[in-house]
């Protein structure tokens, strides 16, 4: 899923300008991408589009407590990285769940530092946050370690 959301930020500098859903399922097919990972990339992207704020996340800044099944997938430089992120006001309270949400439908057990930055930028890109994805871009980049 990544690796689809990933392409979508490199083809499309704002999300607001991609084409509509079957245009990418057809571009998506065509670059390679498998039929299950591109629609689930898309249901996630479209979710994250249309679902409203929880008011709870838009109160003042708080601590975010790790539920079990989160520890079990986020080990601890993934949860520093984005502590470090909400930390430099990068991720608002907002994002940062989108981000550990996406990271949580990832396949696989493990989930490095690396996934943390790239699915942060996709959100902050998909949510139009500019000036905070440019510089996790720049931090991607130049492969700058984040703590």
């Amino acid at each position: 899923m990544l690796e689809i959301l990933v392409y979508l930020y490199e083809s499309y500098r704002m999300a607001e300008l991609a084409p509509d859903r079957d245009v990418l399922e057809k571009k998506l097919f065509a670059a390679g991408f498998d039929e299950i990972s591109v629609k689930e990339a898309l249901d996630w992207f479209g979710y994250m589009a249309t679902t409203e704020t929880h008011p709870r996340l838009m109160e003042v800044a708080h601590f975010r407590h790790y539920a079990p099944e989160e520890m079990d997938r986020l080990d601890d430089d993934c949860i520093a990285s984005l502590r470090f992120l909400e930390e430099a006001q990068i991720l608002d309270a907002v994002s940062r769940e989108w981000v550990i949400n996406g990271l949580l439908l990832l396949p696989g057990e493990d989930i490095s530092a690396d996934q943390v930055r790239w699915m942060s930028l996709v959100v902050l890109w998909s949510r139009g946050h500019i000036e905070h994805f440019t510089f996790l871009e720049e931090l991607l980049l130049n492969e700058t370690t984040l703590h």
